[in-house]
């Protein structure tokens, strides 16, 4: 049960909080606001003014509750978690969406309307826990990889533009030797990044055997099983709910149906992280060519009339759905297993 919710406004160089003490929805005292640096000096401030106006609540029965806004929230979280405190990180749409028709924009009245927010909603209140240092340390790695990889293609698709523009110059001779020296010195970062997400991996039992479990479906290889690892935490995020890491993966459809008028096919949301997405379609694409039931299943909605890219988005919510299975039975691979289980064929 929490009684005194905390809403944080976060920016670069200060974070906005209101407090509410409430029993259910009524609020017990006046509501009061005050802003604190983004500092660890500023952050124990923060702490000891919510103690000071708590009304002698305890700190069990306090919540902490801001938006998702990445670097900008991350620090605050990690000091709240290191001192035992619950701290709520929801979507900034949800917040929105809730709050009615709003005249005000201000950090202030930002924060007022997420204390709300975390007062009426708190029983969905999902509390922060900050990813291992394996897998913080692997997520940096692997968006710098994704980073190097963006320029790798960039310099590509410039060095094939002038081939095809260009006539013979020492300019164009120029730009394609440096554009190939470019590529190599990435493909060099690219190789020694990736020798230190194996070496990660290797060194971490928990993510080791995960990983190695992930890995046995063909088509699954080290970027996909990596997706899989950190924006899930190693599976604990979602609670093993392959719905859920569909929708975070943007493949799971939802139709549109409203009285006589309204009736729509499902079809998949534009909230998504379209990296996971893109990099997921890899993966359905070369399961479909390698692996015999995956194939079976792919031609099988082809030949029922689906449109090809229809079919493939089921195949990547397939994937998600075996490997979720995969990864609560502690079960590698199995193709005669799904074969014979038609709720997976």
């Amino acid at each position: 049960m929490k009684n005194l919710f905390i809403g944080i406004d976060f920016s670069k160089e200060k974070i906005d909080a209101t407090i509410i003490t409430a029993q259910g929805l009524e609020e017990l005292s006046a509501r009061i606001s005050e802003t604190f640096p983004t500092t660890t000096s500023g952050y124990n401030k923060l702490v000891r003014w919510v103690e000071k106006n708590s009304l002698g609540i305890g700190r069990e029965a306090w919540l902490f509750c801001g938006e998702n806004t990445g670097d900008y929230s991350k620090p605050l979280c990690n000091y709240l978690y290191g001192k035992g405190l619950d701290m709520w990180i929801e979507n900034a749409k949800c917040i929105k969406d809730s709050s009615g028709l709003r005249r005000l924009k201000s950090d202030r009245a930002d924060s007022v309307m997420i204390a709300e927010y975390a007062m009426r909603n708190y029983d969905r209140a999902e509390i922060y826990k900050p990813l291992s240092e394996s897998l913080s340390q692997l997520r940096e790695l692997f968006l710098y990889r994704q980073q190097l990889v963006r320029h790798k293609c960039g310099f590509q698709v410039r060095r094939g533009e002038k081939k095809l523009t260009m006539e013979k110059s020492s300019i164009k001779t120029a730009i394609s030797q440096s554009g190939r020296r470019m590529v190599n010195v990435l493909d060099k970062e690219i190789e020694k990044i990736e020798k230190k997400i194996k070496e990660l991996i290797k060194i971490d039992d928990e993510l080791k055997s995960t990983y190695e479990l992930i890995t046995t479906v063909p088509g699954i290889g080290m970027q996909n099983a990596l997706c899989l690892l950190i924006f899930t935490n190693n599976f604990k995020r979602f609670n093993l709910n392959p719905r859920k890491i569909a929708c975070y993966y943007g493949i799971a459809p939802f139709g549109r149906d409203s009285g006589t008028s309204v009736h729509s096919s499902p079809h998949v949301h534009y909230m998504a992280n379209k990296m996971l997405k893109a990099i997921l379609t890899q993966a359905a694409l070369a399961s479909i060519q390698f692996c015999l039931p995956i194939t079976n299943y792919y031609n099988r909605l082809v030949n029922k009339g689906k449109k090809k890219q229809v079919a493939l988005n089921n195949v990547k919510n397939k994937l998600i759905h075996i490997i979720t299975a995969m990864v609560k039975n502690n079960q590698p691979f199995d193709p005669e297993y799904i074969n014979n289980n038609k709720s997976i064929a």
